[in-house]
């Protein structure tokens, strides 16, 4: 029993001393590989002979530690939007794989912006060509804006989305509110209007993320990721250079804020006021205010009476 303590008293002694240069999750890592015994906290000397043994690791013992086994998933997780950040950040990378870019088929978009209405809809514009999800394989392609009608933001940039539908009527260009289906914002992870993403085979690829949404850096962004350049056929002639036109500010979206009152936000505001009125009266300074009323309320008649 008495040994047990003393090593119980040499472990916490150790572990205290190291704590100036080492956290408690490697000092327990080291425990757990079994090389307690050659954890120095103090950088005390070793020989070569003893680093060269140290890094060869024995038979049926693996080279790597208990920190890499507990952050192993997170080092092995990556989202799509996390690849494509290191892809652009990475300054090695040819320019030809910095951006995602997929095959597209071409669809039947006519140049005219298609605004949502239902959830068979989506699923009807989003529907992929055939079962590959590959994004090496030609697929459909959908260009979906998330916006509210409410939303000053999502006017302002309605007349260049929709000059964006008439420069590529070989896509699928859409447009939903993110009010009506809340779902579809959880599902795709929209958290702020106006949003636009890039759709491959029903699959979200990309998001844009130019400070400054205008009908040119929206094109740069569609041809960027499809390899699809902007066409315009007007009187017999092909314009590649985007422009504007009077029907872009009419519609489909408008560039107006549209005013609407929101029910459940005042029915939210009096239940907060209700239920803080009511844990009020419940607390201690609220009869100590009840009690003063009716002291002051007693003074004053007695007063009155004198």
């Amino acid at each position: 029993m008495k040994v047990w303590h003393v090593l119980l008293s040499i472990i916490i002694s150790i572990h205290c001393c190291s704590a100036f240069r080492f956290s408690g999750l490697e000092f327990y890592a080291h425990i757990l590989n079994g090389d307690f015994l050659d954890y120095k906290p103090f950088g005390g000397g070793r020989s070569k002979s003893d680093e060269v043994q140290q890094t060869m690791p024995s038979k049926g013992q693996s080279p790597n530690s208990f920190l890499d086994y507990i952050t192993y998933k997170d080092k092995q997780y990556c989202s799509i939007y996390e690849e494509q950040a290191q892809e652009v950040e990475d300054p090695k990378v040819t320019e030809g794989k910095r951006s995602l870019k997929v095959k597209c088929i071409p669809a039947k978009g006519n140049g005219t912006l298609h605004i949502i209405y239902s959830l068979k809809e989506v699923i009807s514009v989003l529907a992929p060509h055939g079962n590959s999800t590959k994004r090496t394989q030609a697929g459909n392609c959908v260009v979906m804006l998330f916006y509210t009608k409410t939303c000053i933001h999502s006017a302002m940039m309605a007349p260049h989305y929709n000059a964006l539908a008439r420069h590529f009527p070989d896509l699928k260009v859409t447009a939903i509110d993110a009010f009506n289906f809340h779902s579809l914002n959880t599902e795709f992870g929209i958290v702020g209007l106006p949003t636009i993403m890039f759709f491959h085979q029903g699959r979200p690829l990309v998001k844009f993320n130019e400070t400054e949404i205008t009908l040119e850096t929206l094109v740069k962004f569609v041809t960027k990721h499809s390899g699809v350049e902007p066409r315009l056929v007007n009187h017999k002639m092909t314009i590649n250079v985007p422009h504007y036109i009077s029907e872009d500010f009419k519609g489909p979206l408008s560039n107006k804020v549209e005013k609407k009152t929101d029910y459940w936000l005042y029915v939210a505001w009096i239940f907060i006021v209700v239920c803080s009125c009511y844990y009020f009266s419940k607390s201690l300074f609220y009869v100590q205010i009840i009690e003063m009323i009716k002291r002051n309320w007693r003074e004053s008649e007695a007063h009155h009476r004198s």
